[in-house]
């Protein structure tokens, strides 16, 4: 039952796409630029889940605030589409900003002297998955709340987002050089995590 619902919905969205098809990305840039809140909903629907996942992953148990950064993400990416140039794609346009808005959160959450540990799952974790200390999800997301937010945004970008590394630079405003050399630390320390090692390096 459950795949012949699928199979329907896929054919419903097929149908929806024929009638109505997607507005390719600088069609949907032109839009958002000229106001058009069609686009906008686009836009919204489209890449609004894959931001919120990034910036759950990097909040770790501060998840109730994600929502809110959600959407000073949205706002500020509408105040900077004047200055997006297409040197990379839009979702990687609005990493960058996330990246930022998530990085000052921390520093003032920091400055206040709230900052906590990140514990609590993933999103894509299921319950059970995550209430099993014997299962290998459970283990990676344990090593992944230990590591630093910048690491976990990093790994995240890379192999969930499968985003390229020269992308990731953009976002995060490095070179691809930096950007592999932090992708090798972040990946040496969810390795010291995985084997019970705990590493000296400030989070």
């Amino acid at each position: 039952m459950v795949a012949k619902a699928q199979t329907n919905l896929a054919r419903e969205q097929s149908l929806k796409d024929a009638l109505d098809p997607p507005l390719s990305e600088s069609e949907l840039v032109v839009r958002l630029r000229l106001g058009d809140t069609a686009a906008a909903n686009e836009f919204y629907e489209l890449y609004a889940p894959r931001l919120q996942r990034f910036i759950l992953h990097a909040l770790g148990n501060l998840s109730a605030d994600a929502e809110d950064l959600l959407q000073e993400t949205f706002m500020a990416l509408a105040d900077a589409l004047p200055f997006f140039r297409g040197e990379s794609s839009l979702f990687t346009f609005a990493c960058a900003i996330a990246h930022r808005k998530v990085a000052s959160f921390l520093r003032n959450l920091a400055r206040r002297d709230r900052l906590v540990r990140a514990r609590s799952p993933q999103p894509e974790m299921s319950q059970t998955q995550w209430a099993d200390p014997s299962s290998s999800d459970y283990h990676v997301a344990a090593a992944l709340a230990e590591i630093k937010p910048e690491y976990r945004e990093l790994l995240w970008l890379k192999y969930v987002e499968e985003l390229r590394v020269e992308d990731i630079g953009l976002a995060f405003g490095l070179s691809e050089h930096a950007v592999e050399s932090r992708l090798t630390r972040a990946r040496k320390a969810l390795k010291r995590e995985l084997r019970g090692e705990k590493s000296n390096v400030p989070k």
